[in-house]
């Protein structure tokens, strides 16, 4: 690790906290909630909040087993300090976002240089997917925080058993470090790891201990692997004088292609997964320790919200939402092997531009054996394993490898700063490709977006202006590079970064709000009980909106047959449905029963309308954009 001088190390988060905070908090409330999961969250917090219970999460008064309770527990913070409202709800995530990203710049400064921690806090706090989520209602923000501070934990146990240093040879002796001092040095040292580790249990469930604890055993497995490689006596092993940090080209060469090849390979997970291997990672890990402190941290809430609700929370979040999930895909949501290839090259635009040539230049580090082949071999297994689990997982959603963004930032970042200084084998020619496709991109956005807005959105033509940031910044970088400006074009594509996240994340979801059919229905339904609680229904349509905004449980009517009988029990009752039902379900509509308001649906082609009695809502204005069609 580069010893990064106390001036620099404040300099640097303070710049972060800058981008971050741009990027987590601009308009953080101006926006309505958005999609399924973030009202669903926030109802599920203020129903806790308003009942003063800290176990049992619900959504609609009905039990919700799709989370547990530490993104509800964040919100009930929240909501205490700062009221119920988008900001508060929103406010944790972007906390933790911004945390997110400071924990990264420390793993890389440790890892490979502060710089390069730099490059890559800034990287992740622009992908779009991150800060997308980032600045979400969804305990994916509180996940991430929680893994990416197991994983700095770890790092921290090896660097400060070694005085900063993540596999460098000691200075005087040059001994190569061997694969069990690449684990904390005791317990007390491993402590901190593994009460992250528990809070991540209580963030996402099992994955939150599983997944770090094989990601870390798995470093450990590899470097054994490693350290054995380069004990055999081999035609091409190292030569005397040749102990330079990391690891020898060697270590990495496979043989050649033959039978024997094919025996070795078959031979090769039994040796690497043998139980005697297998064991001793554990016990370097200090995980029969590190289990029963998971526990104590996670188990106690477990164990109340099993025995408040006579095991069904647990039975539908560890049955259905974990085990039936991975062997079966839930809701629609599959996808091919290959599904997560995609979505991490359009989750990290723009940096996803470069990350052909990042994985290109990270097979060459380690082929070669460089000083921070260690490091690259840590994070580019932590990213290879978070994204290969759970593409072998039966539901696939774009949010389930977002843990591993950190590490793919990491690669990212490793590759810019080698290039910046001339030391990764790529020509400008390359970066300026990478440049290209930037420019391209934005061309895009520039073309399909008003195709798309003139549709959907014909208002909102104007947002297609969005496009000119990565066209602009693209042809920006190219030039920098063509008059060999390494060090300026770097920075050119992180400001651009920067202002395309801005724009898509913080300032667009504002003009796209008033668009949203749930809220302003929610909204409208609140206004019209004058100041009672409103008895709003629904009919062949749902939007988890309707409940944050109307501030009170909406019942679902399965049964066109159901109307009559709402009407009946709630004589100043409001219902929503699709305004191409009306005419078959006049006949079963009291006479007294109107149009009350009448909208687009977000993004669809058909109109909802709020049916009521126009007596208790005569001065109510219709509810606005219904002319967006």
């Amino acid at each position: 690790m580069h010893e990064t001088p106390r001036r620099e190390l404040w300099w640097h988060q303070l710049l972060i906290l800058i981008t971050a905070g741009l990027v987590f908090f601009t308009n953080l409330g101006a926006a309505a909630l958005f999609d399924e999961d973030e009202p669903k969250n926030a109802v599920c917090g203020r129903e806790m909040y308003l009942r003063g219970d800290w176990i049992v999460p619900t959504f609609n008064a009905e039990l919700r087993t799709d989370k547990p309770i530490l993104i509800y527990w964040i919100m009930l913070c929240s909501y205490s300090v700062l009221g119920v409202s988008e900001f508060a709800a929103r406010f944790g995530s972007s906390v933790l976002a911004m945390g997110t990203s400071l924990l990264t710049y420390h793993i890389g400064r440790r890892l490979f240089h502060p710089q390069v921690g730099l490059y890559a806090a800034v990287i992740l706090c622009t992908c779009l997917m991150f800060s997308a989520v980032g600045r979400a209602v969804t305990p994916d923000s509180t996940l991430i925080f929680c893994t990416t501070l197991a994983f700095f934990c770890y790092v921290w146990s090896v660097t400060t058993r070694y005085g900063g240093n993540f596999g460098e040879p000691e200075l005087e002796s040059g001994r190569r470090r061997t694969w069990d001092e690449y684990s904390a040095l005791n317990v007390w040292s491993a402590l901190p790891m593994y009460i992250a580790m528990g809070f991540a249990v209580l963030a996402k469930g099992p994955i939150g201990f599983l997944l770090p604890c094989s990601i870390i055993g798995l470093n450990l497995l590899v470097r054994r692997e490693l350290d054995e490689q380069i004990g055999k006596p081999k035609a091409e092993s190292d030569k005397p004088g040749q102990e330079v940090p990391g690891l020898p080209p060697s270590a990495f060469r496979l043989p050649p292609f033959s039978s024997g090849f094919l025996l070795s390979a078959f031979r090769f997970p039994l040796r690497f997964f043998h139980p005697v291997r297998f064991g001793g990672a554990l016990l370097a890990m200090r995980a029969f320790w590190g289990l029963p402190i998971v526990a104590a941290i996670a188990l106690p809430w477990y164990i109340a919200v099993g025995q408040a609700t006579e095991g069904a929370w647990l039975a539908g979040f560890l049955g259905d939402h974990n085990v039936g999930r991975f062997l079966e895909p839930k809701e629609n949501h599959s996808g091919p092997v290959f599904y997560y290839l995609i979505v991490i090259f359009l989750g990290t635009f723009p940096w996803s531009v470069f990350l052909p040539l990042a994985i290109w230049n990270l097979v060459q580090r380690l082929k070669q054996g460089a000083q921070w082949s260690p490091g690259l071999v840590f994070v580019s297994g932590w990213a290879g394993f978070w994204i290969a689990f759970f593409s072998l997982a039966s539901t696939k959603l774009p949010n389930y490898i977002l843990p591993s963004y950190p590490a793919v930032a990491l690669l990212i970042a490793v590759f810019l700063y080698e290039w910046q200084h001339q030391l990764a084998a790529i020509s400008l020619q390359a970066f300026q490709r990478s440049c290209t496709a930037l420019v391209v991109a934005g061309a895009a956005f520039l073309i399909a977006v008003p195709i798309a807005m003139a549709i959907l959105l014909p208002d909102l033509l104007g947002l297609a202006m969005i496009g000119f940031i990565p066209l602009m910044g693209g042809i920006i970088a190219y030039r920098a590079v063509s008059q060999n400006q390494r060090q300026h074009a770097v920075w050119v594509v992180a400001l651009t970064a920067v202002c395309l996240a801005v724009s898509v994340v913080g300032i667009a979801p504002g003009y796209v709000a008033p668009y949203q059919d749930g809220p302003q229905f929610g909204r409208r339904a609140k206004a019209m009980a004058n100041g009672e609680t409103p008895q709003l229904a629904t009919f062949d349509y749902f939007a988890p909106t309707l409940v944050f905004y109307a501030e009170t449980p909406v019942q679902k009517l399965q049964l066109a047959d159901d109307i009559p009988a709402f009407f009946g029990a709630h004589p100043e009752g409001l219902l929503l449905t699709r305004e191409d039902r009306l005419d078959e379900l006049k006949a079963l509509l009291p006479a007294d029963i109107t149009v009350l308001g009448q909208q687009r649906r977000f993004l669809r082609r058909h109109d909802l309308v709020l049916l009521g009695r126009q007596a208790k809502t005569q001065a109510v204005q219709p509810v606005s954009h219904s002319s967006s069609r």
